[in-house]
């Protein structure tokens, strides 16, 4: 007897994985209509959860103080490009402490070298955890702000996806309730483990249209896409029609509150026919998979998931078909796995379930794997102190203070030696600057020596090699051309008559002189142009000397300026190893100022839980008096506090002074300071400057 399922083929551990999913298609599961208590009872949770996810002002001042950083080091970098942010993190539905998504505008770029260059600018920027992800559909740089604790993608020219946001933002202007479901839905989808594209599961943008989607069909917004004025735009030589009519109004304005819409959400996606619709909000809903053309193709996840090979085949497309409101061609579902698959429509039906049978809005956000969400925002930033005595904490506090006066007098050191360096190299190439004419002079000079010397050598060669062939002096040549010259033509005596062979010889010997002759006066010519370079080789010898004892001399004065450099070997060879070690220790500097950052902020935590513990209401008066004067909101001493409500506290509070250096302080932030400041304050982030 087999142990799969005959209707679906599931085995029975993959029935207990996805008991939803399997008493669905077996047709044993019933989705009951929760009472108007049960649904009164989800109002309060939801709205806590609208409230302690929705974005924090204090981390929108954190993103637009690092997008502000950004932009200018970007533009510095890349000339005429653009930055702007997009995501859900832009479109107002996201949960807080969401990634932060950029997207970086130049034309005709080479997206893989832009971004290795902007990885190598964010590393000596002191990001952490910078990788560059050139393999995805989108190549995207990620990276840490260590000062923000800002998780943050940059993606080169994804014009799409600034659309898209522009849409969504629309959307969620439109009203209220869009972001309120959004929210809910993604919070529920983050804790059950189906928002996580990376690993074959709904990506959040993808969630974002199921709710816009699901919104439109309930009558809660309209189809903003729609209308007869068109907007078309061509990007990689296609065209996309970016529409969007803000104007447009729903036909039937529903009043549902965000309970009832959140219950419809997960019964009609649960039970929702994916064999034969595809998700568009571009069209106001849904439409058929025949209008569309995507085919729910074979083999299906549940083929997969039962098949007894040891490489099973890929996936069919689009059977959790939603398209992209603008890239009509790309289904977002493009990223799920058989698995996940499953588990999006077993999750689906658990939540209507659980919704209708009296279950808690905590219970139908369980979370999956707590592991996963460790790194996540805490949900009480002193969650490891409530159980440790003042004692224990403050000796916490002194021990981090120490290690803070360590790694500051460590940074000292570092920052000294920089110095050091940076004088020394600046003080050689104030010296080679300085010297740079007389050294281009010594240089033309000993070049034009090198080459005269060579010339020299030539001229002599030939000089030796003709004195070689011709053994007599020209005017021994001269003399006896004479006498032959006078001998053949003088009048002949008749009874001296020469005989022929010896005309001949003397003609002979006439040619050879006249040969002689000539090899003799080129010689001649030679040595007086050999005895010319000489001389002139020898005045120019002199003039390097002049130039040698002037660059000494100018050279000595300068040191008198940075004796150190007496020793030192004066080149760009000796500069460039100071500037080498100048960049070495820049970055030892990096890694102690980060480290130096998480210490003040560990101290900042303790000091402010001191605090807390000792005068637990007097945070609270002084928050209100700042906020107004007339706020009088307190909270209960041992209420947990997140990252949201307190990032600035730990950023912009001041602790003891590490080390006797004195800092410069703005009169603004020592006020602040003097009157205990507790509210949320990021600060300003400094400058970008360029690089001794």
């Amino acid at each position: 007897m087999s142990d799969k399922c005959e209707v679906t083929g599931l085995s029975q551990e993959n029935v207990s994985k996805f008991q939803y999913l399997h008493s669905y298609l077996t047709g044993a599961l019933e989705i009951s209509e929760p009472s108007s208590d049960v649904l009164d009872g989800f109002v309060k949770p939801l709205e806590n959860t609208i409230s302690s996810h929705s974005i924090h002002n204090s981390e929108i001042k954190r993103k637009e103080s690092l997008f502000n950083h950004l932009n200018k080091s970007v533009a510095s970098k890349f000339a005429g490009s653009k930055l702007s942010a997009f995501g859900s993190a832009e479109s107002g539905l996201c949960l807080k402490g969401g990634d932060f998504d950029l997207c970086l505008q130049i034309p005709d770029a080479n997206e893989k070298k832009i971004l290795k260059k902007i990885g190598g600018m964010l590393r000596g920027q002191g990001m952490e955890d910078v990788q560059i992800i050139t393999g995805a559909k989108v190549p995207i740089v990620k990276f840490i702000d260590p000062r923000s604790g800002l998780h943050v993608d940059i993606s080169i020219n994804n014009t799409l996806a600034l659309h898209n946001t522009r849409l969504l933002s629309s959307y969620a202007s439109a009203d209220s309730r869009v972001k309120e479901l959004a929210i809910c839905v993604k919070h529920w989808a983050l804790h059950r483990n189906v928002s996580d594209s990376v690993n074959g599961t709904l990506s959040s943008y993808a969630w974002s249209i199921l709710v816009i989607s699901h919104l439109q069909e309930q009558g809660v917004v309209a189809n903003l896409q729609s209308g007869d004025d068109r907007i078309v735009i061509e990007l990689d030589d296609s065209e996309f029609d970016i529409t969007i009519n803000e104007e447009n109004k729903p036909e039937v304005n529903s009043d549902a509150n965000t309970t009832n819409l959140l219950l419809s959400f997960f019964t009609n996606l649960a039970t929702r026919d994916w064999e034969n619709s595809v998700v568009s909000i571009r069209n106001g809903g849904s439409i058929s998979r025949k209008e569309k053309g995507w085919k729910n193709e074979n083999p299906s996840a549940l083929d997969i998931l039962n098949s007894e090979k040891d490489q099973p085949p890929r996936m069919g497309e689009h059977h959790l078909a939603i398209e992209d409101p603008f890239d009509q061609d790309h289904d977002l579902c493009r990223v799920v796995r058989p698995e996940g698959e499953l588990r999006i429509r077993d999750e689906l039906l658990r939540a209507a379930v659980l919704f209708g049978n009296g279950s808690t809005w905590k219970e139908i956000c369980e979370t999956v794997d707590s592991e996963r969400l460790k790194n996540l925002e805490p949900v009480d930033i002193f969650h490891d102190l409530r159980d440790k005595s003042t004692e224990s904490v403050q000796s916490m506090l002194e021990k981090t203070r120490g290690e803070m006066d360590a790694l500051d007098r460590r940074i000292d050191a570092l920052e000294s030696e920089r110095q050091s360096n940076l004088r020394m190299a600046r003080a050689m190439r104030g010296i080679i600057e300085e010297t740079s004419d007389l050294r281009k002079e010594h240089k033309s000079t000993i070049v034009g020596i090198k080459g005269r010397n060579t010339e020299i050598d030539d001229i002599k060669k030939k000089r030796d090699k003709i004195n070689s062939d011709v053994i007599l002096p020209i005017h021994m040549i001269e003399d006896e051309l004479s006498k032959v010259y006078k001998r053949l033509t003088e009048e002949l005596d008749i009874h001296r008559v020469p005989s022929l062979k010896k005309e001949k010889e003397q003609f002979s010997w006439f040619m050879e002189l006249q040969a002689m002759h000539g090899k003799a006066r080129e010689a001649s010519e030679l040595h007086q142009k050999f005895i010319e370079l000489v001389t002139l080789q020898k005045e120019e010898i002199k003039k390097l000397k002049i130039y040698e004892t002037q660059h000494d001399d100018a050279t000595s004065k300068l040191l008198e300026q940075e004796p150190l450099l007496k020793d030192k070997n004066i080149n760009s060879k000796e500069v460039g190893s100071y500037d080498r070690r100048v960049q070495n220790i820049q970055k030892a500097l990096r890694q102690r100022r980060g480290e130096m950052h998480k210490l003040r902020r560990e101290a900042g935590r303790l000091d402010a839980w001191l605090r807390k513990k000792s005068n637990p209401q007097q945070g609270n008066r002084n928050r209100g008096k700042r906020k107004g004067g007339k706020g009088n909101r307190q909270q209960e001493s041992s209420g947990p506090m997140t990252l949201g409500d307190i990032s600035g506290l730990l950023s912009g509070m001041s602790s003891e002074p590490s080390s006797k250096r004195t800092r410069k302080v703005s009169s603004k932030k020592a006020g602040m300071r003097k009157m205990g400041n507790l509210s949320a304050h990021r600060g300003s982030r400094g400058q970008l400057k360029k690089k001794d």
